[in-house]
Order: C-alpha cells, then structure tokens, then sequence
C-alpha cells in the first residue's frame, strides 16, 4: 500500500556547496551482500541517541514540509505526501517520492504546493508552488519502486523573488550508496496536522532498497526524509520504494541513494538553475 494519501473529499552540473559522490551498484548478493558493504551513518558516541519503537508528534522541522494538493483556483486542498528541501545551487529543490507526483518529468502546472514547516494549519516559511518535477525515466515508464525519488522545483506562491533554501534552510544529499545506522525519519500524516517523527536504525534490506522500522508511519508519510548525522542534516532515503514505501504503518522502506538519484539530482539542478536565469 502507497503511502501517499488519495482523499476522496477535499478539506477547507552544477554541485556547489553539496559533495554527492558515486556509487558503484553492487552486484547481486541480496540483503546479506549489502549489509557487508553498507556504509555507516552517524554511530559516534555523541550521535546515536535511544532507538524509538512509535513515532511522536512534534512542532516540525524549517525545512520538512506537507505537500498539498492544489484545486483549479490554485488554492491548498489536502497534504498527501512529506517533502523536504535539499542544498542546491538554485536554491529552489524539494525532494519526495515518485509516486506522490506520478510519472513524467515536466514543467508546469504540476498541481502541487509545499509548505515547509507545516504545523495545526500554519505556514510558518510560506506555500512554494511545484513548477517542475523530476523523476528518474525508469519511474515514468513502468513505476520501478528502485526508481521512487523524485525532485520538485518551486517557486514563491506570493511571486515574490524569494528562494525556499534561503527561507528554510537545506539538507545535505547522500548519494554514496548503502548506509546502515541511526536515523530521524520524518512525515506528515495525512489524517493530522503535525508531523511525526521517529529515531531508530536504518539498514539494508536488499541491494536497491533500505528499512526502516519505527510504528505510526501511515499514509500521507511517503516522501519523508531519513536524516542521518551527527546533526540529522544529511538526507540517505525516502519513505517510497518497496511496497510503495511500506505495506504496514511499522515498516517503512526507501530506494538507496547511488547514481540514479545522483544523476537525478544533476538533471533537475541545472535544469532549475538555466531556468532561474531566464
């Protein structure tokens, strides 16, 4: 089961400043073969904090945010899935999961808006409006769940000339591969209007894909990001992938970040970047 949320009634390259480095795919070998040659994440002494085992709700995060959908006259109706901002030189990207979206990179009306910061109906750092999406072509073409990533460029929904990174601030992206260790995954809940988030240990769970087991994760969590490092700035999954990022509240999956989501990210940013000049 997806965990986007599909309510049935509305309610009222260029890398500066963010090192992502390849990562050679393994070959075969299962979750055993990834779990060898997973890379850790933010197990020092100061950084790992006690596991979780529910998640809480909590005020949010600047830049974590509840994606809405929009009705014709532009207006928020429901958030349906999480997103959060990554650094990147237009400072206008927000990462989440394919299949919140649907497929086809594109620029336009994409029907989204993001609200970083989301918390009991306030938008603390604004609405920012989805003006183009990027989703990797194994997503488009046949929804891949290796494929479940995908990129949104906005812009401010006041038109003003403002960027979302300068409001909200930005996490790092990790794309180095598999990572195993502690993480915060973070999301919003479609039925709530706080997000929730949870502590625990992220590990493979084959060759493409990473777990993460933490209760209270329902629908409208997809896309939520798992943040790793001492600082929980660094962005490693998403909640998407496997089963549609997971067919119970307690388990939540997402792809692992190698070449594709880099390459990804290359594509959207100097897309965004030609078009923020223009």
């Amino acid at each position: 089961m997806a965990r986007r949320s599909y309510p049935v009634l509305t309610a009222a390259a260029v890398l500066a400043g963010l090192a992502i480095v390849s990562w050679p795919p393994s070959a075969g070998g299962g979750a055993a073969q990834a779990a060898r040659e997973a890379r850790p994440v933010g197990d020092t002494a100061r950084s790992v904090r006690p596991p979780e085992s529910s998640s809480r709700s909590f005020d949010g995060l600047p830049a974590v945010g509840a994606l809405f959908d929009l009705d014709d006259d532009g207006k928020l109706t429901d958030h349906t899935c999480t997103g959060s901002v990554v650094k990147s030189p237009s400072r206008n990207l927000v990462l989440t999961a394919a299949h919140c979206i649907g497929g086809g990179s594109r620029r336009g009306n994409i029907g989204m808006a993001f609200a970083p910061g989301y918390h009991d109906g306030q938008t603390p750092y604004g609405v920012w409006r989805a003006v183009a999406l990027y989703d990797p072509p194994e997503w488009a073409s046949g929804s891949d769940p290796d494929a479940d990533i995908a990129f949104l460029e906005v812009t401010d929904a006041d038109g003003g000339g403002k960027r979302v990174q300068d409001v909200t601030g930005a996490m790092a992206l990790e794309a180095d591969g598999p990572v195993s260790g502690q993480a915060r995954v973070v999301g919003y809940p479609s039925g709530d209007e706080r997000p929730v988030a949870c502590r625990n240990r992220v590990e493979p769970y084959s060759t493409t894909q990473l777990r993460f087991t933490c209760a209270g994760f329902p629908n409208g969590t997809s896309g939520g990001p798992f943040l790793a490092g001492d600082d929980e700035k660094t962005v490693v999954g998403v909640i998407g992938g496997h089963e549609g990022g997971g067919s119970t509240d307690d388990v939540s999956y997402s792809v692992i970040f190698g070449s594709k989501v880099k390459d990804l990210y290359q594509t959207a940013s100097a897309s965004s970047a030609a078009h923020s000049k223009s």
